[in-house]
């Protein structure tokens, strides 16, 4: 993957374009999280309108990973309602892809999603369907050194082998570090995260609900607080996760100023911090 370092942007920042989508499953709108432009792996936002139905699509090219945050979307005789999650490697079956009630869904494709033909050479690493309000939160192999976070997750895929893995992330609400000072930290592998709600405070800003980041391997970032606790989607990619600290401890602000890391076609957002709609 070659995707530009994006930390952070707000969805609510860009704008519904048309789909680039191949035909057959096109007409939506979608909002680009992030793109590789040398395999066409993007990170969306699809909004798929009341009555959508895709045509004649047996599978596709991509691996095809979802978590539902409105409406509700069938695939393959599957419905996927509010916070139903699917993890469809390519060449699962995509038939009867429709959404009568319309949907919003936080969507992820390994490459460009070609229309293929069915086949199951990788059907024993689909997660066809999760009801994650039915899972259990859990607090185990937590880094002890972030526990004033109050962190637990929900694992909702794991490849052991190659240490690709989705979670729910859940911390607290008025979390800081100790003393008010934290050491920064990496991981050998790709972070990406989409906020679903409450905040997270950062040295490079605050994040919202709606907020995204795309950090490559071995970027030195926090340390991490919360007014408001947060709950977010993250994904561990090209590689197995692992906290890697450093030695100097840096300080910790409620406050930060946004001095986010963009690439060229964002960098006019570097201008225009999101606040969310006043709550009194």
């Amino acid at each position: 993957m070659t995707r530009p370092h994006i930390e952070f942007i707000h969805a609510q920042q860009l704008e519904w374009l048309a789909s680039d989508l191949p035909t057959g499953i096109d007409n939506t709108l979608c909002k680009t999280l992030s793109l590789d432009p040398n395999t066409g792996g993007i990170s969306c936002i699809i909004q798929y309108p009341q009555n959508w139905h895709a045509s004649h699509v047996p599978a596709l090219s991509a691996d095809h990973e979802l978590l539902v945050l409105d409406g509700s979307l069938q695939i393959a005789d599957q419905t996927y309602n509010v916070d139903d999650y699917a993890y469809l490697p390519a060449g699962s079956s995509h038939r009867n892809w429709k959404s009568d009630s319309g949907g919003t869904v936080l969507t992820f494709f390994s490459q460009g999603p070609n229309i293929c033909e069915k086949n199951k050479r990788r059907s024993h690493l689909a997660i066809n369907h999760l009801d994650v309000n039915s899972m259990k939160w859990s607090s185990a192999d937590v880094d002890p050194d972030v526990a004033f976070l109050r962190i637990s997750h929900k694992i909702l895929r794991y490849n052991k082998h190659t240490g690709d893995k989705t979670l729910l992330l859940n911390c607290g609400a008025q979390t800081h570090p100790t003393d008010w000072k934290e050491a920064a930290l990496s991981h050998p592998c790709v972070e990406e995260m989409f906020l679903l709600s409450g905040d997270i405070i950062g040295e490079r800003g605050i994040m919202h609900s709606g907020a995204y980041f795309w950090r490559p391997p071995n970027m030195w970032h926090g340390p991490f607080g919360s007014r408001q606790g947060n709950l977010c989607l993250i994904r561990f990619l090209e590689g197995h996760h692992e906290n890697i600290w450093s030695k100097e401890k840096f300080s910790f602000s409620l406050t930060p100023k946004y001095e986010p890391e963009l690439p060229n076609h964002l960098g006019h957002l570097r201008q225009a911090e999101y606040k969310p709609t006043e709550q009194f």
